[in-house]
């Protein structure tokens, strides 16, 4: 049987684009535990403010289909911020740092800190734009069709069965990691803004599940006072979505765009003298035997994730706080500590504990 690699041809510039890919991997892999945390919260911050704007330029509009147009138009300008700002959004990661680990140009664990980082960083971001548009400037009014809006938005959500909020997470993110990809493709500012706008105003003008997104809008749903708990929010919704998130951007975009550029991955030359240490590094094209590890541990870290964080957040307190409550048509009168700012901050910390932790054992340096 022969040796011979299998022969990729060079398509479109693809092995220029996945090394740049590799390169924000890789950056975005040392973030330190303080840096990661506020890139996160102004991602989830840029959002917030992007789907108030749908909201409040679409509530009032009768028909559907032009009430869905209208907010798939303005809200672009959320994704827009980050990527050409700068921020780290969750949901972007899921495609960037493991395309970087696909080349071997840092480690599965080196991702996953920067997951859970981004991640913490978002949610905390997410509860603080609840804050601060419901409860602090009462900017959408105290009824009306603006909060109206946000409460029917947030019981629709989590209404949601597992497998629906899975499917259209998953559809979603292969649109949002579209945009970020096509943003890589060039360095232009303004071919960065329409190639951004396009398949995001696709995929929330369609109303795809987006986790970060709904990290505002559900929250902000419980506190207008949809009849809905921050237990039913976790489990419900976010759990389902962060998993069909994570597949869209690891598996159905940063997989499938560094196979076809040829799997590249990048191994130390060894010294010719000794046989042993580095002499550099090459890039070693269709080395299946990395795509298949690529794809075990792309699966254990996805499962893992998606369980640890959301999974772990939303049976504490969904079973272990609010203990498994029904979704009710009318709101309950606010009972105790827990019913509006206690649980987030419950999970706050438990979310900041995760990535203090990780950001000790796991960051690359």
């Amino acid at each position: 049987m022969s040796d011979e690699k299998p022969k990729f041809v060079p398509y479109g510039g693809l092995p220029e684009t996945i090394q740049e890919m590799g390169n924000s991997g890789v950056a975005k892999c040392k973030l330190g535990f303080g840096q990661i945390m506020v890139l996160g919260f102004m991602a989830s911050i840029y959002l917030t403010f992007a789907t108030t704007l749908a909201i409040v330029t679409s509530a009032t509009i009768e028909s559907q289909s032009i009430q869905m147009l209208v907010r798939g138009v303005v809200f672009p300008i959320g994704l827009i911020a980050i990527v050409i700002g700068g921020a780290e959004l969750y949901t972007g990661n899921a495609m960037v740092p493991p395309v970087a680990a696909m080349m071997r140009r840092t480690s599965w664990t080196s991702v996953m800190h920067n997951w859970v980082g981004s991640y913490t960083g978002n949610f905390i971001g997410g509860i603080f734009g609840a804050f601060l548009i419901i409860t602090a400037t009462g900017i959408l009014g105290h009824d009306g069709p603006f909060i109206e809006a946000v409460k029917k938005i947030a019981v629709k959500k989590t209404s949601l069965p597992f497998s629906e909020a899975f499917w259209r997470a998953l559809a979603c993110v292969w649109l949002v990691d579209l945009a970020v990809y096509l943003a890589g493709r060039t360095k232009e500012i303004g071919a960065k803004f329409f190639l951004i706008w396009f398949p995001t105003f696709t995929f929330f003008a369609i109303g795809f599940e987006h986790s970060i997104v709904n990290m505002f809008v559900i929250p902000a749903g419980i506190l207008a006072g949809a009849p809905v708990t921050w237990g039913q929010f976790l489990l419900n919704n976010l759990t389902p979505v962060i998993l069909g998130n994570t597949v869209a951007g690891l598996f159905c975009m940063g997989m499938l765009y560094w196979y076809s550029a040829g799997m590249p991955v990048e191994k130390p030359v060894l010294s010719r003298e000794t046989g042993k240490g580095a002499e550099g590094a090459q890039v070693v094209i269709g080395d299946y035997s990395n795509l298949y590890r690529s794809i075990g541990i792309g699966v254990l870290c996805t499962i893992g994730f998606t369980v640890l964080l959301p999974g772990g957040a939303g049976i504490l307190a969904y079973f272990l706080l609010e203990g498994a409550p029904e979704i009710k048509s009318v709101i309950p009168a606010a009972e105790g500590g827990f019913s509006i700012f206690g649980e987030p901050i419950i999970v706050i910390a438990y979310f900041v504990i995760l990535s203090a932790v990780a950001a000790r054992i796991w960051r690359r340096t």
